[in-house]
């Protein structure tokens, strides 16, 4: 039979029209009850390895090995994962089980997945799969240690698992054991080879507006987001009490060795540069400052890292934080990265 213009447009109408029949008819079934077809289950697979495959190219990888990175990441895992992956050496969650598509066995899985692959997937999740992406897009920094981990599953049985991010047993304080203390430790003197900052001895109203920020998505962290998302106003003060009236831990001098670095910082955070329109730190940030706004952070004794890393957050505008947070934009954006290594140093080497 001759296939004419004709015949054929009246054909792609007549499918049409079928298709549109049985969109609005509602016979098509919908329910994960059921599961996918096999050949619609291998087509979104195998759709999804490849697009994760082409869209990681390119991705730079850190060094993953860190012990510290592996908790923090446990904590981000414990908090946001294991609902629907498990946790390692259990079996899944009834309710991830009867999801479809069913929430891969990490601990089986990983083995297949590029470092680069899972940071993409973490981070962006997937479509169709019920795998959010991150909270929060502008940073990187707290996708990495849940790549970590993920690595760690297929080699971690569930005692293991537990002993990073459960509490110590003797430990009664609640709200502290379940929120934080993974990550801070049960007094808030902990931060992770200085991947989290010490809360011990941080002013109330510094953490609380902190933790407000967090809740209403004001200051970006997929860490902490989902965290402060649960905590009502009273929790949110007793925390921020909590952590305040604990002695601030003393830093350790093997930590920043170099004299010079520190000096240059010292000078910086205490005069600023009046060619450069930098004000001085100690103002606002002190230290030996009485008449400090407690709205501002204390910053002597945090990590390095973590100062630096923050200063090129507020200078890219990935930061986000309370009101007072803009002042730092104009601040950051005249610091060079050796500033902002110097004053990591400085603060870092001093006692709160």
């Amino acid at each position: 039979m001759k296939i004419t213009l004709k015949r054929f447009l009246l054909a792609v109408v007549t499918f049409a029209v079928i298709g549109l029949a049985l969109l609005v008819s509602g016979v098509f079934p919908i329910k994960a009850s059921s599961g996918h077809w096999p050949i619609t289950a291998w087509f979104l697979d195998y759709a999804s390895d490849r697009s994760v495959a082409f869209h990681s190219q390119g991705i730079d990888v850190p060094v993953l090995d860190d012990p510290e990175l592996v908790v923090l990441g446990a904590s981000i895992y414990q908090s946001n994962c294991q609902f629907c992956h498990g946790q390692p050496g259990q079996s899944q969650p009834p309710v991830a089980r009867a999801m479809t598509p069913t929430p891969p066995q990490l601990s089986r899985s990983v083995a297949e997945i590029q470092d680069q692959e899972l940071f993409y997937i973490i981070k962006h999740g997937i479509k169709f799969a019920g795998m959010p992406a991150w909270p929060t897009q502008p940073r990187d920094d707290g996708v990495w240690p849940v790549v970590a981990f993920v690595r760690a599953i297929p080699s971690m049985d569930n005692e293991s698992y537990r002993s990073l991010v459960n509490p110590p047993a003797d430990e009664q304080w609640t709200l502290v054991a379940e929120a934080c203390s993974s990550c801070h430790g049960m007094n808030g003197e902990d931060s992770l080879a200085g991947y989290v900052p010490i809360l011990a001895g941080q002013s109330e109203a510094h953490l609380r507006e902190s933790l407000i920020a967090y809740r209403n998505g004001d200051r970006h962290s997929g860490i902490m987001m989902p965290i402060a998302h649960r905590l009502t106003d009273t929790e949110i003060v007793d925390l921020a009490t909590y952590f305040a009236e604990k002695a601030p831990a003393i830093p350790d001098p093997s930590v920043t060795t170099d004299a010079d670095l520190i000096a240059d910082g010292q000078l910086l955070a205490e005069f600023g540069d009046r060619q450069r329109k930098i004000p001085s730190c100690v103002d606002c940030h002190g230290p030996d400052n009485p008449q400090r706004n407690d709205d501002y952070p204390r910053l002597a004794g945090q990590p390095a890292w973590y100062i630096e890393r923050h200063l090129e957050l507020f200078s890219k505008r990935n930061r986000g934080g309370s009101l007072n947070a803009t002042l730092m934009h104009p601040i950051a954006d005249k610091l060079k990265q050796e500033d902002r290594r110097a004053l990591a140093a400085y603060y870092a080497s001093i006692a709160p």
